[in-house]
């Protein structure tokens, strides 16, 4: 190889009849990936809530109204629940009663309250039956995320003899996640 070139993948460098070894050139490029993960939530009602309190003919009815309320099952609305930061969970009225007739339901005739024991702190006294209004009212929060956080709240509606004719009945409730900085 005396006083030439030759291409093998490196450059190779000869003068004269000293040979030294191949100079390698590498071109090297770099990208810089970046990812922007916003906070995130999933907020899921879990459950039947169709037919969230009927009562009929066979002296459940009557006794629901001789106790002066009804009651859902403890478990039978459920909330899912999965963020990836800290979280608020509130809950709110989205309207008022719909009932029969010309009556008019007081909003303060219905009460939530969380049965179970979720990841979170309850807020608000919401472990105990609390009414709510069209505000939202905080009612579970968590400073880190989570997955699949079942949260398990029980409904009350007050009953009056008088009051509450035959018909259908129904209120909007509005359950809100909120994903936020701790």
């Amino acid at each position: 190889m005396e006083g030439r070139w030759k291409r093998v993948g490196c450059v190779a460098v000869a003068l004269g009849a000293i040979a030294t070894a191949p100079v390698c050139a590498t071109e090297l490029e770099t990208t810089l990936t970046h990812l922007a993960i916003p906070r995130l939530g999933i907020l899921s009602i879990t459950g039947d809530v169709s037919q969230l309190l009927t009562f009929t003919q066979d002296g459940a009815g009557e006794s629901a109204y001789d106790a002066g309320s009804v009651e859902s099952a403890a478990d039978q609305t459920g909330l899912s629940i999965t963020a990836n930061d800290a979280w608020d969970l509130s809950a709110r009225l989205a309207g008022t009663w719909t009932c029969p007739g010309t009556y008019n339901k007081q909003e303060t005739d219905l009460f939530i309250r969380i049965t179970n024991t979720p990841t979170g702190t309850i807020q608000n006294g919401a472990g105990a039956y609390i009414t709510l209004t069209s505000t939202d009212t905080m009612i579970l929060s968590h400073d880190t995320g989570v997955t699949d956080n079942e949260v398990d709240v029980q409904t009350r509606i007050l009953l009056d003899w008088v009051q509450d004719v035959p018909g259908d009945y129904s209120i909007p409730i509005t359950y809100t996640l909120t994903v936020h900085v701790p």
